[in-house]
């Protein structure tokens, strides 16, 4: 029986007293698993096997304790949450902590699994409080996904492409190559305008474009539909036999928040084409040398019906 966010959250509301004590869960699974509560309503995820544990370190986000029983000698780790802003998804991880590790052959394999899961997910609980992405930045990865699996399957140097990706990092565009940029913006099909977040978005040389990505939430059985999940898996098999650029991807993925929830499957989106428009100098944009020096930041919507003059494709 599959381990949901919804079945251990009930689990721990049965437990009556919340200062101590801890309940067993998942008798089918190659480790032996308990939730509870490690001190006053903290909540605690804890598992027990036979395997010895090397030292797992503790973030700021979880305590990590492991340690050997002397009852059995055998062997537990404890996960307990520290900052209470995060409990919200402290049953989304230890529900995909338990999942990730299910299908191991042995305890060992499992405990492996285990701990790589956890390091994971600290990367994301500490640079943000929550670990779920909203839909508006699903969306936002998504269409950037679609743009970068098609410049890979474009041009035979994926080291170049994935190495242009930059704005997971914190660049003004989205991509950035030598002789142009792209920046991505993923909306409805329906809509008729499209954000710039700042002055320099827009604004560099040498001449870039701007990519609108159509992109809707749709239903799971209409054709064509993907989730997140989909295409970073599309991405993944086609770099399969190029170790270093599929290193570079998940390390691009890792900085932008993402790991292969089961939530990031459910929702499907469907992509009904994208709109390139040169932005040049002629484009209506704001920058810098366009506003008074004391304005050093603002966001502006650009109607989209009124920059057909540079469409591109």
């Amino acid at each position: 029986m599959k381990t949901s966010p919804e079945l251990l959250q009930k689990r721990w509301d049965s437990i009556k007293y919340k200062d101590g004590g801890f309940l067993q869960i998942d008798t089918q699974h190659p480790l032996e698993w308990h939730i509870g509560f490690q001190s006053i309503n903290q909540k605690t995820l804890l598992l027990v096997c036979h395997t010895e544990i090397d030292t797992v370190d503790s973030s700021k986000s979880m305590s990590v304790y492991r340690r050997k029983r002397e009852s059995d000698n055998r062997w537990t780790l404890s996960f307990e949450l520290l900052r209470s802003e995060q409990e919200s998804v402290f049953s989304i991880f230890c529900s995909d902590i338990i999942e990730y590790s299910r299908t191991s052959f042995n305890e060992k394999e499992a405990l492996a699994l285990v701990i790589k899961r956890y390091k994971q997910w600290i990367r994301l609980l500490e640079n943000q409080k929550n670990s779920l992405m909203d839909d508006a930045r699903r969306k936002g990865l998504l269409g950037e996904l679609l743009f970068l699996y098609e410049k890979l399957k474009e041009c035979k140097d994926a080291m170049s492409i994935l190495q242009s990706w930059v704005g997971v990092e914190g660049a003004d565009q989205d991509f950035i190559f030598p002789d142009t940029w792209y920046e991505i913006k993923s909306i409805g099909v329906s809509t008729s305008s499209v954000k710039i977040s700042s002055l320099e978005q827009l604004d560099s040389d040498p001449e870039g474009e701007l990519v609108i990505m159509r992109i809707d939430k749709t239903a799971p059985e209409k054709s064509g539909a993907i989730s997140l999940n989909d295409v970073v898996l599309q991405i993944k098999d086609f770099l399969l036999k190029e170790t270093k650029a599929l290193e570079l991807f998940q390390a691009k993925l890792d900085t932008c928040g993402y790991i292969d929830l089961q939530e990031y499957s459910v929702q499907k989106y469907y992509f009904s084409g994208s709109h390139r428009y040169k932005v040049n100098e002629s484009f209506p944009k704001i920058s810098k040398n366009n506003v008074p020096i004391q304005v050093i930041s603002l966001h502006y919507e650009l109607d989209i019906p009124s920059i057909e003059n540079w469409l591109v494709r």
